[in-house]
């Protein structure tokens, strides 16, 4: 049974025409799209190839989703075109070489670890992802003179607890430098939880209903933000044209009760599943947060998009460097903490 987005959210998707608002900008574009085979990555190229006149490269390590994004786009999945190639954003090498070969306009980066329990355990491999792979397609970009640049944030960026979150806020913070530095197209987007995307808590919780398995939650009151996929990928490429601000936050409508939705979904899907509280995650919050209660936020000239500009409490974020392979997973958490510290994003 499918399930309705508008029917367990309680929400409809934002009826803004973003064909009328992109198609001028994305004329004759080189789009080069990190973490495409990902959930908002395919829906953001799936979005693009709908364009004439501009041009795609969909990467990611991951061969099998690059099959699946292919298949979808263009109905082969022989890979007999050039608009996927695997890339890992880990390789410094590949990503200069191919960012050098394809000469891009435009960088969407969409490649992340995300999954927040996950990454609690192996700090490390959200650094060497997370971190050093933004570093990695910034510079690239920075190289060969690529114009715009968007990065794919999380809520989880916002007073981050989590390393995912905290991984992500310095992923922010990177493409801020790169801003400072004159780059004013360089810009990152934060948004909430996508709706019964791969992985998603709305996929966990309907596969345990329809196992009839007790849906597990972590806290009675835990409160998330959703959007629908479609929305996110349409509202973030968007704000790659719009480059209003340090950080662009899509209005997502209030944070909804996960308990309500496990509710809505018994409902939905029939079963006999009750609720089974696990107790709060290491890192998670009970209510995320789209920005800090220090932050200004801004409206930009298109609704459901506003945008913040950073203030750490200087005139400009030094240059720094970045390029270490931390040696353990303890090494990464530190370099994390001690980064957040120095550009006071989080107290």
């Amino acid at each position: 049974m499918k399930i309705s987005y508008e029917t367990i959210i309680g929400r409809s998707e934002s009826e803004i025409d973003v064909n009328s608002l992109l198609e001028r900008d994305l004329y004759g574009q080189r789009i080069l799209v990190t973490g495409a085979g990902g959930s908002i990555g395919s829906k953001i190229v799936s979005k693009l190839a709908t364009f004439s006149n501009l041009e795609i490269l969909a990467t990611d390590r991951d061969e099998n989703r690059l099959h699946s994004l292919s298949l979808e786009v263009l109905g082969t999945a022989l890979f007999l075109s050039s608009q996927f190639k695997v890339l890992d954003v880990r390789d410094q090498t590949g990503v200069f070489e191919l960012v050098k070969s394809f000469q891009p306009t435009m960088v969407i980066h969409a490649a992340a670890l995300k999954h927040l329990a996950i990454l609690e355990k192996q700090p490390r491999e959200a650094y060497l992802t997370n971190v050093i792979g933004t570093f990695n397609v910034l510079h690239a970009a920075e190289k060969f003179r690529v114009k715009s640049f968007l990065n794919i944030s999380t809520d989880k960026a916002a007073n981050p607890t989590s390393i995912l979150g905290k991984s992500k806020a310095i992923a922010e913070i990177l493409t801020k430098i790169q801003r400072q530095k004159g780059m004013g197209n360089y810009t990152s987007v934060r948004f909430g939880n996508v709706f019964n995307s791969r992985g998603s808590v709305i996929e966990t919780f309907a596969k345990q209903i329809e196992l009839n398995l007790p849906v597990t939650l972590t806290h009675p009151e835990v409160k998330r933000f959703f959007m629908k996929i479609e929305e996110a990928a349409n509202l973030s490429l968007v704000s790659l044209v719009l480059a209003k601000g340090d950080v662009h936050i899509l209005d997502m409508g209030p944070p909804i009760k996960l308990s309500h939705i496990v509710e809505r979904l018994i409902e939905t899907l029939g079963g006999n599943s009750t609720i089974e509280i696990v107790g709060l995650r290491q890192g998670e919050k009970l209510e995320e947060e789209l920005w800090s209660s220090s932050d200004t936020i801004f409206d930009s000239p298109v609704k459901g998009i506003r945008f913040l500009n950073f203030n750490n409490g200087k005139n400009q974020f030094p240059q720094i460097d970045l390029i270490k392979n931390p040696s353990s997973d303890e090494a990464a958490k530190d370099l994390m903490n001690e980064l957040l510290k120095d550009y006071q994003l989080v107290l």
